[in-house]
């Protein structure tokens, strides 16, 4: 499967937008109620040997509380902790749990 989307986060300066490529392979683990994206290509994997995202949800009253884990390897040592991508999966999450809630 190959995403490519816009990011947009608010930030001190405004709003930035970025524009990414991410091809990964999606584990579902249903006894643990997690989701894991693994990366395979993409621009992400210009900083990362290896790049991971799961998600994993704990049934929690009438809804459920989503555990969001980041696993990566840099390439190099300078590469910077991947922040944007967190955020990003952060909203991402936001967003599905406010569709479910109109559901």
């Amino acid at each position: 499967m190959k995403v490519i989307g816009r990011h947009m986060a608010l930030s001190s300066s405004g709003i930035i937008q970025s524009r990414e490529v991410f091809k990964e392979k999606v584990e579902f683990d249903d006894a643990n109620r997690a989701v894991t994206l693994v990366g395979i290509e993409g621009d992400v994997m210009d900083y990362f040997k290896s790049f991971k995202v799961t998600f994993q949800a704990t049934p929690k009253g009438n809804g459920s509380l989503v555990k969001l884990t980041l696993e990566y390897e840099k390439l190099r040592e300078e590469v910077p902790a991947p922040i944007k991508y967190h955020n990003m999966m952060v909203t991402m999450t936001k967003d599905i749990d406010a569709f479910l809630a109109k559901a």
